[in-house]
């Protein structure tokens, strides 16, 4: 299958050394509801919103130590 055809996915995550691993996160309703309002005004996937969002208290946690 040829890639010229294909369209550009700029929201597609880099590769990881080991691959990744499923992971289930259960939220409160009114958090899935926040999360599923930003999905549909950007278009970004649900998986890609949660994962920003562990990104980003992942990468606070490590500047408080």
């Amino acid at each position: 299958m040829s890639t010229n055809n294909s369209p550009v996915n700029p929201t597609r995550s880099e590769k990881l050394d080991g691959g990744r691993v499923r992971c289930v996160v259960y939220l409160s309703k009114e958090e899935a509801a926040q999360i599923e309002a930003e999905r549909k005004k950007t278009g970004v996937s649900q998986s890609g919103i949660i994962a920003r969002y562990y990104a980003l208290g992942k990468n606070n946690i490590q500047q408080e130590v």
